[in-house]
């Protein structure tokens, strides 16, 4: 996490093209974007009826909206703690409007929220009596699981490295724990959780590249935010000069595909026995979710 001698900037550049390629490039062999999955799949459950199916996406997908527009233009705004990029330094900084939408708390959330609209989408197209367009019944399942595996991500960061990483410096974490904090960190995964043992969609292994690019995705818009938008990484862990660089990437990018993995093994369970799936399942979201704030020594700002 310290700086060495050289910035790491090139090497860390190479490691993520070099995964962003490869999984570009499997993508586009594997044939996974030309297999679809069939409108029963994507658009009906065995455990609940169409218009309950539709319902929950809705809601799920009206739910990131909602949030997202809130963190937007909520004028009260929150505090942070970034590394300022020319200084290397982290301190608080108070930020309200529409730049709070760049963590990528906000995007695994705005994925997730574009991941229910688009089966919501083939949800009401079946219901209607119509046939869901091919790029829908390709979509679908490819969002779903690139949003489960992103999500666990993000609650896995949040309840084990950023909370006490934050603590550990003397910072407050109270932030972390408004009310749409709590949905992006919390509910994401529980609602995520819901969807996969209800949904009729397969979690195909090719699919593990998507999150992949994802990912890197993101990495790229981390440097583009500190260089030209707001001269801060919002994650000091993400500034990619610092000497563990490369290897924190990818031990990030291996992480992410590793929770894939986990998605693949609950989704198989649940298509085993959707008992036991929600069990596996409601017992994973209840350790890695944290939905109080830790005590703190007094005297944290």
């Amino acid at each position: 996490m310290d700086y060495g001698e050289r910035d790491k900037g090139p090497d860390t550049a190479l490691i993520t093209s070099i995964f962003l390629f490869s999984s570009l490039a499997f993508i586009s062999l594997s044939g996974v974007i030309g297999d679809h999955q069939s409108q029963e799949q994507v658009a009906e459950s065995t455990l609940v009826s169409d218009e309950a199916l539709l319902f929950f996406r809705f809601f799920c997908a009206g739910l990131s909206l909602v949030t997202l527009a809130w963190v937007a233009i909520d004028p009260k705004g929150s505090h942070d703690y970034p590394l300022y990029f020319e200084e290397r330094v982290v301190r608080r900084r108070d930020v309200s409007g529409p730049t709070r939408l760049a963590p990528y708390t906000m995007w695994h959330f705005a994925l997730f929220g574009f991941s229910f609209a688009v089966s919501a989408f083939a949800s009401w197209i079946n219901i209607s009596g119509g046939v869901v367009p091919v790029w829908a019944l390709v979509a679908s399942p490819v969002l779903f699981a690139s949003s489960y595996t992103c999500a666990l991500l993000v609650t896995c960061v949040i309840s084990f490295h950023i909370i006490w990483d934050e603590i550990g410096k003397g910072h407050s974490v109270n932030h972390l724990f408004k009310w749409y904090e709590l949905v992006m960190h919390n509910a994401n995964v529980a609602l995520l959780g819901i969807a996969l043992v209800i949904n009729g969609m397969d979690v195909d292994w090719r699919y593990f590249a998507f999150p992949i690019v994802f990912g890197v995705a993101y990495v790229a818009w981390a440097a583009v935010y500190a260089n030209f938008i707001s001269g801060v990484f919002i994650y000091d862990f993400m500034d990619y000069r610092k000497r563990g660089a490369p290897l924190i990437y990818l031990a990030l990018l291996v992480v992410q595909t590793s929770f894939f993995g986990l998605v693949i093994f609950l989704d198989r369970l649940s298509e085993w026995s959707p008992a036991a799936g929600a069990t596996a399942i409601l017992l994973i979201t209840a350790i890695i979710t944290t939905l109080s704030e830790p005590e703190q020594p007094d005297g944290n700002d």
